[in-house]
């Protein structure tokens, strides 16, 4: 390392400073540290995507590519077509969450999640009572669901106003 606190990629010469070791674009790679340009280079030429199973040893998730149906007033569409909706409010009850366009099956027995579905609602008690609502219709209306996990954070929803929400992803 030099005196100013940056070091050099062993592959080419470029400097590598700490900020990029620490935010993972620069990397030690067999052994020598490279360059983000590097590193893209290396996993180029070792092409980790196909190696056993795919990625990481998991195999890919094949989707359904047929033309997406048209959404509902409460289902939104993103450019890649993909639904969401705005908010637990605009679900309802047990909103007919549409399962059929994923090609990967569900897996209730085993102990892996292959999909699943977030909530959000405000910080206050009646949202998260109306959030708690809507989970539990969700999961009464779609009894081959077996819950593997879920997480929660707290940000903000972009919409009308910037306020907190709470977010809850539960995996399945």
């Amino acid at each position: 390392m030099s005196p100013a606190g940056h070091s050099v990629c062993q592959a080419c010469g470029a400097t590598v400073y700490p900020e990029h070791i620490d935010s993972g674009i620069a990397r030690y790679e067999g052994g020598k540290l490279m360059c983000s340009h590097c590193v893209e280079e290396y996993e180029r030429v070792h092409d980790r995507s196909t190696a056993k199973g795919g990625t990481y040893g998991y195999a890919p998730i094949a989707m359904d590519e047929s033309k997406p149906a048209a959404p509902r007033k409460d289902e939104h569409r993103d450019s890649s077509g993909s639904s969401f909706a705005y908010n637990v409010g605009q679900l309802g009850a047990a909103a007919g969450w549409s399962e059929s366009r994923y090609a990967r099956p569900l897996n209730p027995a085993g102990a892996n999640a292959t999909r699943c579905r977030t909530f959000h609602c405000k910080l206050n008690d009646a949202a998260a009572e109306f959030m708690n609502n809507a989970i539990n219709q969700w999961t009464d209306a779609n009894p081959d669901i077996t819950i593997k996990f879920a997480t929660s954070a707290i940000g903000v929803f972009e919409g009308k106003s910037a306020a907190q929400n709470l977010i809850v992803t539960v995996f399945y």
